[in-house]
């Protein structure tokens, strides 16, 4: 077989897409002089900033900008399937940031610790994510109010999601008051099925989980994946908010712009922001706030690069305490998934990714807008269980994707890229077989981690310890989500319908215990562990009680004024299930916060 990488393929494909089937958005930008006077500055065009953005811009006398670190974003992120093609064709549309070798989790990994991937172009991470829309469950929201956040319990944040809604899916009467038509978000359910997913309900169903919406107050059974799509098509914040506010005069964006630091006043008052444009240096003065909404690596990070962060680790490297707030970039969560459980259905059921890209599969979409590029790669079905908390039993503590795809299915390629050899040598035998996984994924995991400064050096990335596993809760909670989704993936239909065999060879890492024993799956959850990307909680919301809160009820950074932090950097715990659709929701409410405060709601 001739050698050659996903990479090089995808990056054929997305050139022909680019130039043949799509027109790129272009948004509306601005060169900004080297000093700017604004009312108020938006760090960040991501999930949350495209939102506050687009709402204060409504203020007519408010003067709004937007600086984005990254630029336009590329044609083919409009397509569902070609979500990963920013990782393998530009590297300008995505920050790698240096995770911290891990004790507990990914250790299978041929580099334990890695890289982790966020958006630098304008929509942020929306632009190169999966799409998942998922708000969590009502009692998330329930215990952020308890934490001592008022104003962040359920019935209030549901206003919001609904805000950004546009449903274009089935509705059933009972779920009529959570779901909303006409928002500026589109949101559809996986039009794409592939055998394996078309009886993912019927096998939920066999286990006792009846299909629900996940996106209502009923939260345990089986469902079909939301995505943030219309017409088949991706949508971000910064199509829904940030492209329709350009046409207002009062908002502008500015791109290839790095904020470097806050500037403070000697009150410790926000007055505007220092960054790089182009190679040069620049200031823009707010006369109102500035805000962060450069996600929970990088507002974290900014805050620390300006002085407000924990005093002794800024003054071993050099900065000097303006603020000393010890929970900046403590608190950082993510969801954790083990991957591998895996089953192999009958040849040629199922599809594989190079037919799914091929040239039927291009037509099909970009002339109807159908087909398997309207659907991220392996995505199907999600169930929401509970299996270790008998105290809530209505409240999933785990959430199960069921992904219509194999580990080594594209050979190895891709798939199979991050792992040691050891794992490459176990699926040789299967690679190019179709085939399913079942990935549990914790839907509240109690392990925290840090994110810190490499140095004063502004353009070092930070440095991120996620930590997960370290809580022996998440540990046995997850070998428990793993052998559930074993008993999920051998439900019956499977194999009358697909014949599907799970895959009952022993990781070569883990054969010294004995099979699917309990200690065999500890072993195999500490190595097939990953994380969600789902990087959340890194100034956290608090009351003034909490010693490690960073902002205010209100958002509102603590210690300096006419500073706020929007984004999901300021959840004080993770929410259950992927938390883009919670980031919509902190946008429009802090952007409702702003225009409360100043008198003009």
């Amino acid at each position: 077989m001739t050698q050659f990488s996903v990479g090089n393929l995808l990056a054929g494909f997305t050139a022909i897409i680019a130039g043949t089937f799509f027109q790129p958005v272009r948004y509306p930008t601005s060169v900004m002089p080297d000093d700017i006077n604004v009312d108020f500055i938006v760090v960040g065009s991501g999930s949350a900033g495209s939102v506050v953005a687009g709402r204060l811009a409504e203020i007519s006398e408010w003067d709004v900008l937007v600086l984005e670190a990254g630029g336009q974003p590329p044609a083919f992120a409009k397509v569902p399937f070609l979500h990963f093609g920013s990782d393998f064709t530009n590297s300008s549309y995505v920050n790698y940031y240096k995770k911290r070798p891990q004790k507990y989790s990914e250790q299978f990994a041929k580099n334990i610790g890695g890289l982790y991937m966020r958006g630098k172009v304008i929509g942020g991470s929306g632009t190169i994510n999966q799409m998942m829309h998922h708000r969590g469950i009502p009692q998330d929201y329930e215990n952020w109010a308890a934490q001592g956040n008022p104003g962040w319990d359920y019935d209030t944040v549901l206003k919001y999601f609904k805000k950004t809604e546009d449903y274009q899916g089935p509705l059933k009467s009972r779920d009529a008051p959570f779901r909303a038509f006409g928002g500026p978000i589109g949101v559809e359910k996986v039009a794409w099925k592939p055998p394996v997913c078309r009886v993912a309900i019927r096998a939920g169903e066999e286990m006792g989980l009846a299909e629900v919406d996940y996106n209502t107050d009923t939260t345990i059974g089986s469902a079909i994946f939301q995505l943030t799509t219309k017409n088949r098509e991706r949508v971000t914040t910064a199509d829904a908010f940030l492209l329709p506010g350009l046409r207002r005069r009062n908002l502008k964006l500015q791109i290839n712009s790095r904020v470097i630091k806050i500037l403070m006043d000697a009150e410790n008052r926000a007055i505007g922001v220092k960054y790089v444009h182009n190679n040069k240096m620049k200031r823009a003065f707010a006369k109102r706030e500035v805000i962060l909404s450069a996600g929970a690596g990088d507002s974290p990070k900014l805050l620390m690069l300006s002085g407000i962060g924990p005093k002794k680790h800024l003054e071993k490297l050099g900065i000097e305490s303006r603020v000393d707030l010890p929970g900046v970039g403590q608190n950082y969560q993510d969801h954790l998934y083990v991957r591998g459980i895996s089953w192999t259905i009958h040849p040629n059921i199922s599809s594989s990714i190079f037919e799914r890209v091929g040239t039927s599969a291009m037509l099909n979409y970009f002339e109807r807008r159908s087909g398997s590029l309207t659907t991220p790669v392996g995505i199907c079905a999600l169930y929401q269980l509970n299996v270790g908390s008998p105290e809530e039993p209505h409240i999933p503590d785990i959430l199960i994707s069921q992904e219509g795809g194999l580990l080594g299915q594209d050979y190895g390629l891709h798939s199979l890229s991050p792992y040691k050899q050891s794992i490459h040598d176990y699926y040789q035998p299967i690679k190019g077989r179709d085939g399913f996984s079942m990935t549990p994924m914790l839907a509240r995991p109690k392990s925290v981690g840090t994110v810190t400064l490499m140095s004063k050096n502004p353009f070092d990335p930070p440095v991120l310890d996620h930590n997960s596993l370290s809580h022996p809760d998440d540990f046995e909670l997850m070998v428990k989500a793993a052998k559930a989704s074993r008993r999920l993936g051998n439900a019956k239909i499977f194999r009358r319908a697909l014949g599907a065999e799970p895959i009952t060879k022993p990781i070569p890492d883990c054969a010294h215990f004995a099979f699917e024993s309990d200690d065999y799956w500890r072993c195999f959850v500490r190595g097939w562990s990953g994380i969600g990307l789902h990087m959340c909680g890194t100034c956290k919301m608090a009351p003034d009680s909490d010693p490690m809160g960073v902002v205010t009820p209100r958002l509102k950074v603590r210690g300096v004024k006419n500073l706020r932090v929007i984004d999901a950097s300021v959840m004080p715990s993770i929410t259950s299930g992927h938390i883009n659709a919670v980031t919509f929701m902190i946008g429009e409410k802090g952007a409702d916060l702003i225009k409360e405060d100043y008198g003009k709601i």
